[in-house]
């Protein structure tokens, strides 16, 4: 049997021939179909053995990635500035087989899910009214109203909301929305808390071991919505703007107050940031019109948005975007998709909300 030969050249042409050999299956609607259970199946065995550990196996194999292609990358160059182009190549050749590896994995793994649409209906397919808008951002301010009335607090009558107990009823809840196996937990608080935070990172799924990871110190507005966003990227939802509808959909009708305030209170920032361009004023108003508990968890919103705000959460939006854009979908304002979601999810679900414009 001939040997491979695993020159510079050869691991170009295979990372290029992954890439276009992935696009184009993933314009196949049927493999697609197979492919997504199929995949969520084996997600279920990974999960039940890296949910097994306590701390994020995912984080540690991020550690030691880095350690290692720091170590080519600095031998690259000491051969480099010695001239010694022909030493420097096994080591170029090194990094390229890893990148060739992890891409394949990841699109494996869940790249290709990217094609994979679960929430088409409520996808926008024409360009929503302001009006539409302000009627979502009022009917989400009389919900969040009554509900943060009714939330978790602490002694001093903050919005309080404990992760673990969290995470257990979210996996419950998971299970009745997909009429599916209870999921082992394999939601863990990242090892990388502190720097994530500088760029502006809340939380992340690892595609290789399927962990979600959330940050330490979210505020409790953000902690369940943030939970179930990286849950919807554990059952297979990859697109950002359906992850944070999966968020929303599952917590809109939850029976867990605390879930269900955080999910409305999140979308009803979104959809104020759609307004606001157009009518700033109707978005100051719906602000004013916080109740003094709304009030107290914005300004606690606020003053973690102002510590981990800087250069590096731009730097961070940056390299996000460039990655979403690879990904086929529409860079970082996949994000603010969500807002036309919701409005649209009204609309189906809840017309009355729009017989008083």
């Amino acid at each position: 049997m001939k040997k491979i030969n695993l020159n510079y050249k050869n691991l170009i042409s295979a990372l290029i021939l992954q890439f276009f050999f992935f696009q184009i299956i993933g314009m196949s609607k049927s493999f697609i179909a197979l492919y997504a259970p199929f995949t969520l199946k084996i997600k279920q065995y990974i999960n039940s053995f890296f949910g097994m550990f306590p701390f994020s196996v995912g984080d540690v194999f991020y550690l030691i990635l880095s350690i290692l292609l720091l170590y080519l990358i600095i031998r690259i160059i000491i051969f480099l500035i010695k001239k010694k182009r022909s030493l420097a190549r096994p080591f170029v050749e090194k990094i390229l087989l890893i990148i060739n590896i992890l891409y394949f994995l990841f699109m494996f793994s869940f790249g290709l899910l990217y094609h994979s649409v679960q929430f088409s209906n409520y996808a926008q397919r024409e360009k929503i009214s302001t009006p539409d808008f302000k009627a979502v951002a009022n009917y989400l301010l009389k919900e969040c109203i009554a509900l943060r009335e009714k939330v978790s607090v602490d002694k001093s009558g903050n919005f309080a909301v404990k992760q673990e107990p969290m995470i257990r009823r979210l996996y419950q809840e998971q299970s009745v929305f997909y009429d599916a196996p209870l999921q082992k937990n394999n939601l863990k608080t990242s090892l990388f808390s502190p720097i994530m935070k500088k760029l502006g990172v809340q939380g992340y799924y690892n595609p290789f071991t399927n962990e979600a990871q959330v940050v330490s110190g979210l505020t409790p507005t953000a902690l369940p919505f943030t939970l179930a966003h990286e849950m919807g990227h554990q059952q297979g939802v990859a697109p950002e703007n359906e992850a944070s509808f999966y968020s929303f959909l599952m917590g809109e009708t939850s029976p867990n107050t605390d879930y269900q305030y955080s999910v409305k209170y999140r979308a009803l920032f979104h959809v104020l940031r759609n307004i606001y361009p157009k009518d700033s004023v109707f978005t100051k108003n719906i602000l004013n019109n916080f109740s003094s508990d709304m009030k107290k968890d914005y300004e606690r919103d606020k003053k973690y948005s102002e510590e981990v705000s800087g250069a590096g959460s731009q730097l961070f939006s940056l390299a996000n975007n460039a990655f979403l854009k690879a990904n086929r979908q529409d860079g970082i304002i996949a994000y603010d998709y969500l807002a036309g979601m919701v409005v649209t999810f009204y609309k189906k679900n809840y017309p009355s909300i729009f017989e008083k414009q």
